[in-house]
């Protein structure tokens, strides 16, 4: 699928979860190693990268929040 200018942008503002953990777990790569956007870094990423998210992301959501003390 090819994007327009805008639409790619668009994109990249709203990134997913799953991106969102790439972004965190490959910090590194996402500052210095590219030059794209969120979604254009995690559209970069070997399955299994975006694997490691999936999982992360799903795990994460099915847990209970840390309970912190008053």
């Amino acid at each position: 699928m090819i994007l327009t200018e805008k639409q790619r942008a668009r994109r990249n503002l709203a990134p997913h979860a799953e991106a969102i953990a790439a972004m965190h777990f490959w910090s590194y790569s996402y500052a210095a190693e590219q030059s794209g956007g969120s979604m254009d870094f995690w559209d970069s990423l070997p399955e299994w990268k975006k694997n490691i998210c999936r999982d992360a992301v799903k795990k994460i959501k099915a847990a209970s929040t840390e309970k912190r003390a008053r």
